[in-house]
């Protein structure tokens, strides 16, 4: 019923920290795929994931901002519809076989922000759709453009055109994604993690930028972004207040990130708090085919609100509904997501 409102009250911290060590989360690989600059669906493996480009020094990552083509590309997401993830699921034999204990379906982005709620200095707000059917719980985010700044904006195309000087994505591709299943609190998760490059000697690679002076600030909420997905190197490229970078980028190993920048009861703390939300939202969500708003507007309390209204495709909902493993594979092949089936 559309108005119905739940609250999940927000503990100390300390708490959280003994709940889960965050070592007991490893996740595993079940497969990769891609969108392509179209924005379709791409089922793939190993061999798509975009590797480190050479390049000299130095990087001008201002270069074409200004100018309405610079602050459109700054606002480009290459997170994917999240409906390109339920294909995977029953598009590919690793996906339609992965999903029987699974009880948590969401994008790594999702649950870096939950985690990270008691870390943020800034209190920044977050939102998100939920819904749970028959015994799964879906996590999507909110199609809602943000109010950023300008200054926010620049930061955010400096980002993407560092990506553009230092990777090599496949002809036509434009992001590669890991699906992985792992345990967090009592649940079990299914996530779809964008991966960024590899390198040559098979190390996952996330890609940031950074001002020399706030890596330390900047490192624990990449730590556990990169830890949920499974990535092996933070590679940080230095850059000036003019968007410049002089100098060769800064790799920081997980293991060196943990010893030197997160402290473990930190981490404990993240996938603990993470874990008990998701706990809570797996009981406080009614089983049907509606959607809720889980929403943190800063404070003590996170809400989660009843919409009335329908939340999975009804492409997808015709998949669930008893047909064959084979007659799925077929259907689903045939889609354009862009156009659902009705």
């Amino acid at each position: 019923m559309a108005g119905q409102r739940k609250s999940y009250d927000i503990k100390g911290t300390s708490q959280y920290s003994r709940m889960q060590d965050y070592s007991s989360y490893q996740p595993s690989a079940l497969g990769t795929f891609s969108i392509s600059e179209d924005g379709d669906f791409i089922n793939c493996n190993k061999a798509k994931i975009p590797t480190l480009l050479d390049y000299k020094l130095p990087l001008n990552l201002d270069e074409g901002y200004n100018g309405t083509e610079g602050k459109d590309k700054a606002r480009e997401t290459t997170f994917p519809q999240w409906e390109k993830g339920l294909k995977w699921i029953h598009g590919s034999k690793e996906g339609y076989g992965s999903v029987s204990s699974v009880d948590i379906i969401a994008s790594r982005g999702i649950l870096k922000d939950i985690g990270y709620t008691n870390h943020n200095q800034y209190n920044n707000p977050w939102k998100f759709e939920a819904c749970k059917f028959k015994g799964k719980v879906y996590l999507r985010k909110v199609d809602e453009e943000e109010d950023e700044n300008e200054w926010c904006i620049q930061n955010s195309y400096w980002g993407r055109k560092f990506e553009e000087y230092v990777i090599q994505q496949e002809t036509g591709t434009k992001a590669t994604y890991r699906m992985l299943k792992g345990t967090i609190g009592k649940k079990t998760v299914l996530l779809s993690a964008e991966v960024d490059a590899i390198s040559s000697d098979g190390k996952y690679m996330e890609i940031k930028t950074c001002f020399a002076n706030k890596i330390g600030v900047k490192v624990p909420q990449a730590w556990w972004q990169s830890y949920l997905g499974k990535v092996d190197t933070l590679y940080y490229g230095l850059k000036t207040r003019q968007g410049m970078v002089y100098n060769k980028p800064t790799e920081i190993s997980m293991t060196d990130a943990l010893t030197k920048y997160v402290k473990k009861d930190t981490a404990n703390e993240m996938i603990g708090f993470t874990g008990d939300v998701l706990d809570w939202l797996y009981g406080a969500l009614p089983d049907k085919d509606e959607t809720w708003i889980l929403e943190y507007t800063g404070g003590r309390q996170i809400f989660l609100r009843s919409t009335g209204e329908k939340f999975l495709p009804n492409w997808y909902l015709q998949f669930i509904e008893g047909k064959k493993e084979e007659e799925l594979v077929k259907q689903v092949e045939a889609l354009t997501l862009s156009h659902p089936v009705n």
